[in-house]
Formats: structure tokens, C-alpha cells, sequence
């Protein structure tokens, strides 16, 4: 992993682990199981039981920090295929936002142990984005951890440093949601700002309400029951005055850093609301159809998350239609790196436009020793390029086949190409439009 990826200010979060908080909020507990049956959101309830083993206390404070950090640098790392994440233990910690020292190295052992041998039942409240719907979930965060390299400059045995090589093997439907593209923004400049667990815990599971929404715009504000929203944090069991006492310095310092503007409550005893009210935000959202898309095409981690917010899905389907194109073109033999052509795509659009015309233009093939004559044409006879009804399907990247009336359209237009009526661009331009515009464009090049 690079300094240029550690040194990136965007994070990504798995909005299952933001959502159902399965790392409590405190800093210290003794508690060594937890149950919550809660209606938290307009998503509808959450059910979970939290068991970790005798001896050991289930995963809170800090914990959450770790587990995010396992997250990114999965996505940095551009989603491994043995969903294991490999990096120094210096390197989790930064990823984390957390100090590095030898206490932190200590903590971090301590950490992936309780991570790794705690035990979550989700009943219908885990969102598999792969398949899109609600299911039930029985797991542990981090499936094996193992040391692969600990043995120079070590003076005590089993003692972690910065060097420390680490390879965690995380859930396997943690990391197919997050290779589905289910994933959630972090301001990760504003988190770095924020100085303890419960603030950071608070920040991220309200940075997933304020998501929760089908607009493109983030909600402004957000109400729970103050019951509900210490038992979601893992404060069930404190009187409601310790728990405001405990999230007063959380409200300040998200209040202070911009996140939100206010926070107020009404109503007593049992019956208090606390509302939310959120502040100006700059991060922008991933699409993540985009995220995949990109995914499928070679593109890395932070470099897939930043080129999908940077120009969105329309943008990154014409790139992904462009680079199909090129790829049955003889341009595809000076193709070694579809990752590296793609982005390039992406940034300068106009080059590969230029190509793409350039390659699927008539090539003149003239006889050689042989003069041009009068009677001669000015362009002779092209060596055209092989057309296939498979490769329009490709260049459409699925955009018409989600209804009897787009089929007809795909196979209408894939005849067009293979016929040489219309070519790649012409196919890449459907991207986007409506079923009267595709219409009235099929209907053009039917009449030419």
C-alpha cells in the first residue's frame, strides 16, 4: 500500500456496519454478550444478538475505528479475491486515524482478537447489495488474521511494531456488499478532527441517516427516540441523564467541526426526541453502479471511488461504451492496460473520440506498383472491420434489456451496426436517452 493511498482524504464506509452499529460507542464495557430489537429508521427494525467468548468483552470504542480502517484499506488494496487485506500494522493504524505508538500496537492485537472471536446474529436487518434485499446474517467481522512477517528487530516474541505484517481475512458478505458498490462516503478530513470513539461512532452512523434517503440530496435532519438512540449506541443500560451527560461531548465537537448545525430535544423522561440537524456537507456521493462498473474494468480502490464522484455513472458508461469499442478496433492490440485506458478515457474524452473515428473510418487498400489513374476512385474499396451482434450488446453494456420495448430497440439498432448503417459512437450516443429519443433516432437512420 502507498503513502499517496494512506495520504487520501476520502474514506468509504459499509453502510451495514454504519447503520447497525455493531461496535458499541463507549470507551470501557464489561459486557461480554448484547441483544438489541429496536425500529430505528424508515429501513424498518434491526434485530441483533452480539456473543463474544468467557473471558473476553464484545468489540467497543476504538474497535469501530479498526474495523474501518479493515474496510478501506480493502478498498485501497482494490478488493482482494481472498477478500484478505495485507498491510503493516503501522498501516491499519493510520488507515484507522489512530495514533501510531506501542500502546496503540498492544490495543490493536487486542482489537482484531475480539473482532475475530466475537459472534453476530442479524435477523432480516443486513442489506446484501449484490442481490438487493433484506436477509439474515450469522458471522464474525474478521474471519482469520495471521502475522506473516514479525521476526526482525523483535525483542520479545509476539511483540507487534510498526513493520509488523499483517494479513486479515474479512467476512465474505462484508466484502461482497462493498464489491457490489454498497458503499458510503466519509468525510475523512472531518473525521480525523474528531478526538474521541463515541464522537467518531456518532458521526458515522449519522452520516448513514443522512444518506438514507431515495433523492440525491442528503436529508436535513434526523429524530429518534433518546431511548432507542442509547440503546443503538450500546448505552441501554444507563440512566437517560448519564447518557445525555455522555453524548454532550459528541454534539459539541460535530457541532463545532460543521456536521451539524443544531441539536435539540423534546419531550421528557421516556418520551424525549433528540433531532439532529445537519450542517453544509462537500462530500460527494459515489454512485454505485459506477463503482462497480469501474471495479470490473481493473480500477483500484481510492482510484475507483474518486473517478466514480468525480463523473458519475452517465459519464463512466459512455467511457466503459468508448473503451468497448476501441477493443474491436485493431487499436485493441496497443491496449496492455485496460484499467490505465479507461481512466485516461475518462480524462480526456476527445483523444479517444478522435481514435474511435479514426479506426472505424474506410482504410484505403491500394495495390502496390500501381499508379493512380484518372479513372481511378479517390478512395478505394475499404478493408472493413468484422461487425457482430454480440459486440452492439457489449457497446450497449446492458442499457436496453430491461424492457420488451428496449429489446426491440437493442436488436433493432444492433442490425443497424452489424449492417454498417451506424457505428460505435453512434451506439455509445443511446446512453442516457429516453425511449421517444431512441425512437426518433432508429427511425433517422432507418431513413438514411
Amino acid at each position: 500500500m502507498s503513502q499517496r493511498e494512506l495520504d487520501l482524504n476520502v474514506r468509504h464506509d459499509e453502510p451495514n456496519l454504519a447503520r447497525l452499529n455493531l461496535i458499541l460507542a463507549p470507551n470501557r464495557t464489561d459486557l461480554h454478550e448484547w441483544s438489541r430489537e429496536i425500529a430505528l429508521d424508515a429501513l424498518g427494525g434491526v434485530k441483533i444478538v452480539c456473543t463474544s467468548p468467557r473471558g473476553s468483552t464484545v468489540p467497543h470504542g476504538v474497535d469501530n475505528d479498526i474495523l474501518l480502517g479493515l474496510v478501506n484499506a480493502a478498498v485501497l488494496q482494490g478488493l482482494p479475491e481472498d477478500d484478505t487485506v495485507r498491510l503493516t500494522s503501522r498501516e491499519l493504524l493510520k488507515l484507522s486515524g489512530i495514533t501510531p505508538s506501542q500502546r496503540s500496537y498492544e490495543n490493536l492485537q487486542k482489537s482484531l482478537r475480539r473482532l475475530q472471536h466475537t459472534a453476530y446474529d442479524v435477523t432480516d436487518s443486513w442489506y446484501d447489495g449484490s442481490r438487493q434485499r433484506w436477509r439474515s446474517m450469522s458471522f464474525s467481522l474478521i474471519v482469520k488474521q495471521g502475522i506473516e512477517d514479525n521476526t526482525q528487530d523483535v525483542t520479545n516474541i509476539g511483540q507487534w511494531r510498526a513493520q509488523t505484517k499483517l494479513a486479515i481475512k474479512l467476512d465474505d458478505g462484508l466484502i461482497r456488499n462493498i464489491r457490489a458498490g454498497h458503499i458510503l462516503p466519509l468525510d475523512f478530513e472531518l473525521l480525523s478532527q474528531l478526538t474521541q470513539p463515541m464522537t467518531r461512532n456518532v458521526f458515522r452512523t449519522l452520516s448513514f441517516q443522512r444518506r438514507n434517503t431515495d433523492d440525491q440530496n442528503p436529508i436535513l435532519a434526523f429524530t429518534i427516540p433518546l431511548t432507542v438512540w442509547a440503546t443503538h449506541l450500546g448505552m441501554q443500560k444507563m440512566r437517560l441523564d448519564a447518557v445525555l451527560r455522555a453524548l454532550k461531548p459528541a454534539h459539541e465537537e460535530l457541532t463545532k467541526t460543521g456536521f451539524l448545525k443544531e441539536v435539540t430535544y423534546q419531550g421528557r423522561g421516556k418520551e424525549r426526541t433528540v433531532t439532529y440537524v445537519f450542517g453544509s456537507s462537500s462530500v460527494q456521493t459515489a454512485d454505485p453502479e459506477a463503482v462497480a462498473l469501474l471495479t470490473r474494468y481493473g480500477i483500484s480502490g481510492g482510484r475507483t471511488l474518486g473517478l466514480a464522484q468525480t463523473y458519475g455513472l452517465p459519464v463512466i458508461q459512455r467511457a466503459v461504451s468508448v473503451l468497448e469499442a476501441l477493443l474491436k478496433t485493431p487499436y485493441a492490440s496497443r491496449i496492455r492496460n485496460k484499467a490505465g485506458i479507461l481512466s485516461d478515457i475518462l480524462e480526456h474524452p476527445d483523444k479517444y473520440d478522435s481514435i474511435l473515428i479514426q479506426e472505424e473510418a474506410p482504410r484505403t487498400v491500394r495495390p502496390e506498383n500501381t499508379r493512380s489513374t484518372g479513372t481511378q476512385k479517390k478512395n478505394d474499396e475499404p478493408a472493413s472491420i468484422p461487425r457482430t451482434v454480440q459486440a452492439a450488446h457489449q457497446l450497449l453494456i446492458g442499457q436496453f434489456d430491461d424492457s420488451p420495448l428496449r429489446r426491440q430497440f437493442r436488436d433493432q439498432v444492433s442490425a443497424l451496426y452489424v449492417e454498417e448503417r451506424i457505428g460505435s459512437l453512434d451506439l455509445i450516443s443511446l446512453q442516457g436517452k429516453t425511449d421517444d429519443e431512441v425512437a426518433d433516432l432508429i427511425g433517422e437512420w432507418l431513413r438514411k
